[in-house]
């Protein structure tokens, strides 16, 4: 290989690590930025056209300004302000091109008034979908499923899991 395409080469895992680097940070600001009630900030991981599918059972977020105005509902209010953490495990992110796939565990932490104490209320499977705009990285889907005995985030799991051991080094 000639100079040029070893920097080619080069430019492209530097682009990959990058890439990388910031959906982490992406995925990973939005449960502080939620619980901290920087709603727009939060709200601004979705492309405006994004959807937030948080329960098999309910009806999707669609767009930033659904996500936003759940944000800004009493229900999160309340929870944000009664005490809670949204804490999102490191993803698992799979980069081609302009899109990128991401998998986490999704866990809420909430704050027990009778006795103070934090106790795990929900554990949840996270399926990310994202697409690189003129601004960055940004959600175009978030699919959540509880872990529990309707097997619906063990069916997510399922479905997103594989594609990830095709990309790990052996």
């Amino acid at each position: 290989m000639g100079v040029a395409e070893d920097l080619a080469a080069l430019e492209g895992r530097l682009r990959a690590v990058e890439d990388e680097r910031a959906i982490r940070r992406l995925i990973l600001a939005y449960g502080p930025a939620a619980d901290a009630g920087l709603v727009d900030l939060a709200a601004s991981a979705w492309q405006e056209d994004g959807v937030y599918d948080w329960d098999a059972n309910g009806a999707p977020y669609d767009g930033r300004a659904a996500v936003e105005a759940m944000l800004r509902t009493e229900g999160h209010q309340g929870l944000i302000h009664a005490g809670v953490a949204h804490v999102a495990s490191p993803p698992l992110i799979d980069i081609d091109g302009d899109t990128a796939t991401a998998v986490t565990y999704s866990l809420i932490m909430r704050r027990d008034d009778t006795n103070g104490r934090f106790y795990l209320w929900r554990v949840s499977v996270a399926h990310w979908d994202l697409t690189r705009g003129d601004d960055g990285w940004g959600v175009r889907r978030r699919t959540n499923r509880l872990l529990d005995g309707t097997g619906a985030g063990r069916e997510l799991l399922a479905g997103v899991v594989p594609q990830f051991f095709g990309a790990v080094a052996r």
